[in-house]
C-alpha cells in the first residue's frame, strides 16, 4: 500500500500500486481502476485514487519537438512547467498559459485546463491545446484535437484526468524578446477600488493578480496589492536565473498560519509593495513567487489545510463578494492567503472546464476540522446563489449538487470517461 496525501494534505490515502505510464500491461493484469497522477499539486483528491490504483506520470517527460517556424511545441505529459519554460525560454518562447507554481505537469495542465494571470487576454490552458495523444484503458491510443476524435478532445480537456491517459500533446507557444516582465504595483483599499483598477489595467496589461488581506481592519471589505504586467519588449540580454531557495524542513504538529502570525505577514507584505513601475523583473519571480519556498505547505502542520477557490459571473461579483467577505469575518475563518482574479469572456474548450467569465478568488484556510467544512457550506450556497462556480482542481470537500450545479455538462462530459479510470473526487460526486 503506498500512501498519498494532496498538496493541502488533505486528504491522504493508501492505493494499492503505483504504475510507471510505460509499463503498457497494467490494464490486463489489473482489475482495479486508474487515474493518471503527475506532481500532486493539487490541493484535494481529483490526484487521488484510494484503495486503486495511480499511474506516475513523471518519468514521462522528454520534450519530443520546438518548431520555431509554426510555434508549436510537442512534449510528453510528464514534463513540469519549470521542464518546459527552462528549455523553450532560451529560444524565446514561453507557453501561452502558467499557474502560480511551475510544479505542475503538462498532463495535469490540461486534466485541471489550469488558468492564468492572462485568462482576459489568452484564455485558459486548454485554449492553445493542438492536439493530444490519449491512451484508454483497452490499449488503444488515440489523436485527439478539433477534426480528430474531436468530442474526447474536448471531454479530456478540464476532464480531470478520466477520460484515459494522456501521453504527450501539441500545444501552440508564444515568441517573447527575453526573459523579463516590465509591469506595475497598485494598491487598494476596498473591492470597489479593486474593480476600478481592473477594469483600467485588464485593457493594458497581459498579466493581472491580486493579493487580498482578509484580516483589513474594521469598516474595511479588504484591501490588497494589485499587480500587472507585459512580457518586456526592450531588447535585454537574458542572465542566469539562480532560483534562491528556502525549504521548510518538517511538518510541525500545529500549524503555524493563524490570525496573529498572518495580521503580521499582511502587514509586512502591503508594507513592502508599494506603488511603483517595474521595469525588469525575471518571470519566475512574477509567476512563481511561492516556489521560492520548498514544500512550504508543511506550515499549517499535519492537520493541513484547504484552497476554497470560486468563480462568481461579474454581473452579480459585487454582491457575491461582499456576502463571501461578510461571512469570513462573521466566522473568524480568516484566510492565510488570498487571490483575486479577473476572468474573461474567453470560453474554454472543455466540457468541464472551470474558467469562465467572472471574478475568481482563492483562499487558503488552515484545517480546522468540522468547524472549516461547515463554514466551506455556507459560502457554499453564497456561490450557488450567485451562479458561481468551484474549481475541483483546489476541491476536498464539495458535494455532489454544488458540482453539478457548477458544471451543467457533466452528463455530456460522462460518456467519454473511461469505464476503468476514476478518482476519489469522481466517486465523491457522481
Amino acid at each position: 500500500m503506498n500512501n498519498i496525501s494532496s498538496w493541502g494534505n488533505i486528504p491522504k490515502y493508501q492505493h494499492k500500486n503505483i504504475f510507471s505510464i510505460s509499463d503498457s500491461s497494467i490494464f490486463h493484469e489489473n482489475k482495479l481502476t486508474f487515474l493518471s497522477h503527475g506532481l500532486g499539486r493539487s490541493y484535494g483528491d481529483v490526484c487521488l485514487n484510494e484503495n486503486e490504483n495511480l499511474i506516475i506520470t513523471t518519468s514521462n517527460k522528454k520534450i519530443l519537438s520546438l518548431d520555431n517556424n509554426s510555434g508549436t511545441l510537442n512534449v510528453e505529459s510528464g514534463a513540469s512547467i519549470r521542464d518546459v519554460l527552462d528549455v523553450i525560454t532560451k529560444s524565446n518562447w514561453f507557453l501561452p498559459v502558467v499557474p502560480g507554481t511551475q510544479n505542475v505537469t503538462i498532463g495535469g495542465a490540461i486534466a485541471n485546463d489550469i488558468h492564468g494571470k492572462n485568462h482576459h487576454r489568452f484564455g485558459s490552458f486548454g485554449n492553445h491545446v493542438q492536439s493530444i495523444l490519449l491512451m484508454r484503458s483497452d490499449g488503444e491510443v488515440l489523436s485527439c484535437s478539433d477534426t480528430q476524435n474531436r468530442e474526447l478532445f474536448f471531454a479530456t480537456i478540464g476532464g480531470l484526468g478520466l477520460t484515459g491517459v494522456i501521453i504527450s500533446a501539441v500545444i501552440k507557444i508564444i515568441k517573447i524578446k527575453n526573459n523579463y516582465i516590465a509591469g506595475e504595483i497598485k494598491r487598494f483599499k476596498s473591492l470597489e477600488d479593486y474593480s476600478e483598477i481592473n477594469s483600467n489595467y485588464d485593457k493594458n496589461y497581459d498579466y493581472t493578480v491580486s493579493w487580498i488581506d482578509c484580516l483589513s481592519k474594521a469598516g474595511q471589505d479588504i484591501r490588497g496589492v494589485y499587480l500587472s504586467g507585459n512580457h518586456s519588449e526592450e531588447n535585454l540580454r537574458n542572465k542566469n536565473n539562480t532560483e534562491k531557495k528556502i525549504t521548510f524542513p518538517i511538518t510541525p504538529p500545529f500549524s503555524l498560519v493563524n490570525n496573529l502570525t498572518m495580521k503580521g505577514l499582511n502587514n509586512f507584505y502591503f508594507s513592502i509593495n508599494r506603488e511603483r513601475i517595474i521595469s525588469k523583473q525575471h518571470y519566475r519571480t512574477f509567476f512563481f513567487p511561492l516556489d521560492t519556498i520548498n514544500w512550504w505547505n508543511k506550515a499549517y502542520g499535519k492537520k493541513g489545510f484547504f484552497q476554497y477557490q470560486f468563480v462568481i459571473p461579474k454581473k452579480e461579483s459585487s454582491k457575491g463578494l461582499n456576502k463571501i467577505l461578510k461571512e469570513i469575518k462573521t466566522n473568524g475563518e480568516i484566510p492565510a492567503l488570498g487571490v483575486l482574479k479577473s476572468f474573461g469572456n474567453i470560453k474554454s474548450k472543455g466540457m468541464i472546464s472551470f474558467p469562465r467569465d467572472g471574478i475568481t478568488m482563492a483562499l487558503d484556510f488552515p484545517n480546522k476540522g468540522e468547524d472549516t467544512l461547515k463554514f466551506f457550506n455556507k459560502l457554499d450556497k453564497i456561490i450557488m446563489e450567485y451562479g458561481g462556480a468551484l474549481y475541483p482542481a483546489k476541491d476536498a470537500r464539495m458535494s455532489k449538487e454544488v458540482f453539478e450545479t457548477s458544471f451543467p455538462k457533466f452528463d455530456l462530459f460522462s460518456q467519454y470517461i473511461d469505464p476503468r479510470f476514476s478518482s476519489s473526487f469522481y466517486r465523491r460526486i457522481k
